[in-house]
């Protein structure tokens, strides 16, 4: 049955990170979540030109630096290459959780997602509803989208037969807790598009009110006054603040002269990139690279990333590299095993549990030895 309308939580004109986003960005989002062709999923093939159409006094550039600062913002998750966007948290927020035959629609869908960004992001959200009301399915069709699955597996088909245990008639449904330290239920859990509700780290007001016009403050950061004695200063402002500063800063010195909107877009994409702990230096190699192409503000992750690697390729030899890239394999190929025969004890758990952060030989085989070990003692027991 095609969406006939859309629901909105009234708490989002509560919620910080929605009142902090331009006003573009704003009445984007909210038609991004009444869009007839928004899957189960919470999916849209990515169409600015089309969602632009309805607003005759916005331009095509200031749609898609809306839609740049809702990415960076983590209200939706874009993927340019794939040209797929993900509504982050529709499938929690529009309840579809509550009704059996539409969140078995909407896991179906998600199996149609080219994208492995959105496919991961939405692994993140179906992990997070609540297993008493949904059962087992959600979960198993996380795990199978992170492994590639293209069409819904057959331990997803069983785990849908699974009900949860709460009831989830109106009298039953379970109440939003208030937020810890506040008087009044927290707007949507942390935020509509909340990074901290999605990462737990706290999130960062992305812009000041008017687009591509940055507070006085952070424009002076780079002055040489400004720098003396900014250490002692830098007590007074939060992470947030200072890393905002930060990425203003590095578009401005290593990006040439921009149109405002411009510098708003490349300002929205760096924040990110700094919040994951890359070095300002890395950025700054990004962005002087981007400023001397013809390529989209959003390309800069890219260009960032491939800085990353190759400093990383010059500092490792080609004996460990090989290593990595047949330990990977084999990885790997146990994990698919794994998966596929719904192993749940020794090794194959293990390897379907495992979450390393940039793996490489010496860590995968740790994961391996230690599920061995566990193994073994099990059996000796």
């Amino acid at each position: 049955m095609a969406r006939d309308h859309a629901r909105i939580n009234l708490s989002i004109w509560h919620d910080e990170e929605f009142i902090n986003l331009s006003l573009a960005a704003k009445l984007l989002y909210l038609q991004l979540v009444s869009q007839p062709r928004l899957s189960y999923a919470g999916v849209l093939d990515l169409a600015a030109k089309r969602w632009a159409r309805p607003h005759p006094d916005l331009s095509l550039t200031e749609i898609r630096a809306a839609l740049s600062e809702l990415d960076a913002a983590r209200f939706v998750v874009i993927d340019q290459e794939t040209e797929e966007l993900l509504v982050r948290s529709f499938v929690r927020n529009d309840e579809l959780f509550k009704q059996p035959n539409v969140l078995r629609s909407a896991l179906r869908v998600a199996f149609d997602i080219e994208s492995p960004i959105l496919r991961a992001a939405l692994a993140t959200e179906l992990r997070r509803l609540p297993v008493e009301i949904t059962g087992p399915a959600p979960s198993a069709t996380a795990d199978a989208l992170e492994a590639g699955a293209r069409e819904m597996p057959p331990e997803v088909k069983a785990a849908l037969s699974v009900r949860g245990s709460a009831r989830t008639s109106p009298s039953a449904r379970p109440k939003a807790a208030p937020a810890k330290g506040s008087g009044k239920p927290s707007p949507t859990a942390r935020g509509e598009g909340s990074r901290e509700r999605a990462t737990g780290e706290p999130s960062l007001p992305l812009r000041s009110k008017k687009v591509g016009s940055p507070a006085r403050a952070a424009r002076d950061a780079s002055s040489p006054e400004r720098a003396q004695g900014e250490a002692g200063h830098d007590r007074g402002r939060s992470d947030r603040q200072l890393r905002r500063e930060e990425a203003e800063r590095l578009v401005d010195f290593y990006a040439e002269s921009l149109p405002d909107r411009v510098r708003a877009q490349l300002v929205a994409e760096v924040i990110p990139l700094l919040r994951e702990g890359i070095s300002s230096a890395v950025v700054g190699s990004g962005l002087a690279a981007w400023s001397s192409k013809a390529l989209p503000v959003s390309f800069l992750a890219m260009l960032v990333g491939e800085r990353m690697r190759a400093a990383r390729v010059a500092g490792t030899d080609a004996k460990k590299r090989a290593r990595d890239a047949e330990m990977v394999e084999r990885f790997e190929g146990l994990r698919a095993s794994a998966i596929a025969e719904d192993e749940q004890h020794g090794v194959g758990m293990a390897v379907r549990q495992a979450r390393p952060r940039h793996a490489d030989a010496d860590q995968l085989t740790a994961i391996l030895d230690d599920a061995l070990t566990a193994t073994e003692g099990g059996l000796a027991a």
